[in-house]
């Protein structure tokens, strides 16, 4: 069974936090999920880098589809941060975030049969490829 994890956006476009994700996506990190198995209760995790305008007050949403075993979630950036600091200071501030954030969530719905450890070390191995 094949594991899909894919790192989106949705930011404002001088926050460049598109640029973060090519650099991600350049890595080869999705094929390389594809090829993984964790288990069968969670086969796909898709996370929204969000970094939008602060007084819109976006709330960070999670949500589990358990017929889909699909986990969404949302890593809110600061926007006035991100405009502000160098695209390697970017990088390093949303890689520690994915690294830090997604393994904290899965870790909440206590999937029964999902291997947390060996995706937490294969995530830190891929998305540090970028730093």
């Amino acid at each position: 069974m094949a594991f899909k994890f894919v790192v989106s956006g949705d930011a404002w476009w001088e926050s460049n936090v598109a640029k973060v994700i090519s650099s991600l996506s350049g890595t080869g990190y999705i094929s390389y999920f594809l090829e993984q198995n964790y288990g069968t209760s969670l086969e796909n995790v898709f996370v929204v880098l969000m970094c939008r305008e602060p007084e819109y007050n976006f709330k960070r949403r999670v949500r589990f589809v358990k017929k889909e075993k699909i986990l969404y979630m949302d890593i809110m950036l600061d926007l006035p941060q991100f405009l502000t600091i160098t695209q390697k200071e970017r990088e390093k501030i949303i890689v520690d975030k994915i690294i830090t954030e997604v393994p904290q969530v899965i870790a909440k719905y206590k999937f029964k049969d999902f291997d947390l450890v060996r995706f937490e070390k294969d995530l830190k191995k891929w998305m540090r490829k970028i730093l």
